[in-house]
């Protein structure tokens, strides 16, 4: 079997990306193009062995870890794109009571912004007292303006 426009096509995608970045980040690119020659029947041994010749030197061993991390991903990201938002109003933003807080922790990075984060204890108190006021004025039925927390508006009624 000829291979070579195989092995020239993994050499052109290579010299796209940083030459110098770890085995990992220079298959990433790759990723899309392999899976689909597997999907068409290509041995992965035929792929590493390619792979090797257009210059990344990668074991069978990296291949089907770096492809099922791969696969892991797109799974985890057509879950969320699949899946429709919830109905209604956008969430709130919350007060300024922590800030440099990320969304979601998803590498090392985000967790050093949680380390550095500036908490104000303060606001953080004062959100919470909302939180309670709301919960307990939805659970008694009752419209939060009219209690003793807001002093300065007066009852229409009166």
């Amino acid at each position: 079997m000829n291979d070579e426009p195989y092995v020239e096509e993994l050499r052109l995608l290579l010299a796209q990306g940083e030459p110098f970045a770890p085995k990992a980040a220079r298959l990433r690119p790759l990723l899309p193009r392999i899976v689909q020659r597997l999907a068409a029947g290509a041995p992965r041994k035929v792929i590493v062995e390619q792979l090797n010749r257009a210059g990344l030197d990668i074991s069978l061993h990296d291949l089907a870890k770096q492809l099922y991390q791969h696969r892991k991903a797109r799974r985890a990201g057509e879950v969320n794109t699949v899946q429709p938002s919830p109905p209604g109003p956008p969430p709130a933003a919350p007060d300024a009571a922590v800030r440099g807080q990320p969304n979601r922790i998803e590498n090392p990075a985000d967790l050093r912004k949680i380390r550095s984060m500036e908490v104000d204890l303060d606001a953080l108190r004062r959100e919470g007292e909302a939180m309670r006021r709301q919960a307990r004025h939805a659970k008694a039925g009752t419209d939060p303006t009219q209690s003793p927390a807001f002093p300065n508006r007066s009852n229409p009624q009166e």
